[in-house]
């Protein structure tokens, strides 16, 4: 006689956890990469990219994998929309990390010192709201055993609510960094044109980290 996993489906908690680990391993790789364009290391970027699209293949592997998985009926508290947008959002924080990396190896760019520390605050606070990010889906499968109610659903609220300040605060250095080099006149338009690329892909990983929340506190609310 098959179990109950067998007929509902197996929980798709864990792998979900791990996926969004194996997210986060390609946004950490935003700063050393930042960091290579800055010194105009092309060799590095180059090495970069792979590694990037490595991981960033790795991540769309297990993504496959829970969508195989992810059975059509399963005896658990959150229905099965639910857990394809948190999958698929996501993925495309992985997408946005590897957009970066490519971008990165188009053409070697020397941006003047005084845009530095912008263009790097922009980085690392993306990298924040991923950081904050995982820490909140690490909590899924805890959640899942209490039902998405209680104490650790409240924890995740509140950080959930992290997420989408840290969002609002990446879209100011965003504008902050794009006023600045829109009103001088010491790049030129192909460089112009890269930045506002790393921007855009930064902008999205933090835009859907902030989805991937609202997801969240939508299984956590329904219940």
């Amino acid at each position: 006689m098959g179990s109950v996993l067998d007929v509902f489906g197996k929980s798709p908690f864990e792998p979900l956890v791990q996926h969004a680990r194996k997210v986060h391993e390609c946004v950490q790789m935003l700063r050393p990469i930042a960091d290579a364009i800055l010194t105009c290391d092309m060799e590095r970027l180059n090495e970069f990219q792979y590694q990037m699209s490595k991981t960033e293949y790795e991540a769309d592997q297990l993504k496959d994998q829970i969508r195989q998985n992810l059975a059509p009926r399963y005896f658990l508290p959150v229905n099965r929309e639910e857990l394809a947008r948190f999958l698929a959002q996501m993925d495309r924080i992985a997408d946005g990390a590897q957009d970066f990396a490519i971008v990165a190896t188009f053409r070697k760019i020397e941006l003047p010192k005084d845009y530095h520390e912008e263009f790097l605050a922009l980085v690392d606070k993306v990298v924040q709201v991923s950081e904050t990010l995982l820490g909140v889906a690490e909590k899924l499968a805890l959640l899942q055993k209490e039902a998405f109610v209680g104490p650790d659903a409240d924890f995740v609220l509140a950080k959930i609510q992290e997420v989408a300040h840290m969002e609002w605060e990446s879209d100011k250095l965003s504008r902050k960094f794009a006023r600045h080099y829109y009103s001088k006149c010491d790049l030129d338009p192909i460089t112009i044109l890269l930045v506002d690329k790393f921007c855009h892909a930064l902008g999205g990983i933090a835009n859907h980290a902030e989805n991937v929340g609202k997801n969240m506190r939508l299984m956590i609310l329904r219940k």
